[in-house]
């Protein structure tokens, strides 16, 4: 989940922007055959990583398209076309029937371990300080024991200059402590705006910490030229003293882009779980028969020029915390993070 005013604009000057604008001419026919055939050249058009991911798309044409006939009922077209979207292994990917009949697919592995409860954190914190948007909380911060700070975030979906005005709150009441837990564990999406904000209160310089280029030809390697996104000190409170970043396989999107940028940073470490590993904007789509699908159309890359869909940036410090651990009220995760700021 991202909002990014380049690929919305990239979007609109190449005739892929909005969901109904599917074609050029006359409406497609609502059959299986037609839905089945729009929904995969959507993707041989639209799809930024097939090269990332070494994927034969029109082998896997080949391996569905027979199983689609004209009688078919949409449960039995919803499993083809799951299938087909099975093959690109993309947490960004999903595909949706809405109304009666309601069903949704999600392309990506299922992380099913429960690995963060913020009430559990919470029994940590020496004092709480909730801050609200518009649909509700969206920062939490406090301290922990022995002078050190902490700071969460539900997601990243509100504006930069939402997120400068409130890390100069967070900042300046955590100012006088020696080390900062930064929890990333709850975003799993956002704006990537928005976190490139929040990382530059952590920077000393500017640093290249991403570079994402977008699909923009018929050709599966056809793509706008990279932008550069650097990190850079923001705002007037700033904090330099050392980070322990948390995350989890619920990080995100743009909770992985924040990643990307907080890792430029000598003073923090990242401790945790390995992160989700999707990084691509993914506009929805629409079919004929009105289901809505997304479609990964960026090609995002790490300063090193690596792309991580798929994989995670992996912690410096591995703890995965195990359910039974959370039920028994322990986070693990974090009492690590307090252990590596203490010494």
């Amino acid at each position: 989940m991202k909002t990014n005013l380049f690929l919305l604009l990239v979007l609109a000057l190449t005739g892929l922007a909005g969901c109904n604008d599917l074609t050029v001419g006359p409406e497609p026919q609502n059959t299986p055959e037609k839905n089945f055939d729009l929904l995969w050249r959507e993707y041989d058009r639209m799809y930024g990583l097939f090269e990332v991911k070494e994927l034969d798309w029109h082998a896997a044409y080949q391996a569905y398209r027979p199983l689609v006939t004209p009688g078919m009922t949409d449960d039995q077209l919803f499993e083809v076309a799951s299938r087909l979207l099975g093959e690109l292994n993309d947490g960004h990917v999903w595909l949706l029937k809405p109304g009666p009949g309601y069903r949704r697919y999600d392309s990506g592995p299922h992380h099913t371990t429960d690995d963060f409860k913020p009430e559990v954190v919470g029994a940590y914190l020496e004092g709480v300080h909730d801050l609200n948007g518009p649909d509700g909380l969206t920062v939490r911060y406090g301290k922990l024991a022995g002078n050190l700070g902490y700071v969460s975030f539900k997601d990243l979906v509100l504006t930069p200059a939402y997120y400068r005005k409130t890390m100069e709150e967070v900042l300046g009441a955590l100012a006088g402590t020696r080390g900062m837990v930064v929890d990333a564990r709850s975003i799993t999406g956002g704006d990537d705006r928005a976190a490139q904000e929040v990382a530059g209160h952590f920077a000393s310089e500017r640093k290249l910490y991403m570079t994402t280029r977008f699909r923009n030809g018929p050709g599966h390697a056809d793509f706008t030229a990279p932008v550069a996104w650097y990190v850079a000190p923001t705002g007037k409170n700033r904090y330099a003293n050392p980070v322990v970043l948390l995350t989890s396989r619920n990080t995100q999107s743009a909770g992985e882009t924040f990643t990307l940028a907080m890792r430029q940073h000598d003073q923090v470490t990242q401790v945790g779980d390995t992160t989700y590993g999707i990084f691509s904007d993914n506009p929805q789509r629409e079919l004929p028969n009105g289901w809505i699908f997304t479609v990964s159309t960026g090609d995002f890359r790490a300063a090193d020029g690596k792309s991580y869909e798929g994989i995670g940036l992996a912690p410096n410090v591995l703890v995965q915390n195990r359910p039974e651990e959370l039920e028994a009220g322990r986070d693990k995760a974090l009492e690590k993070a307090i252990q590596l700021l203490n010494r």
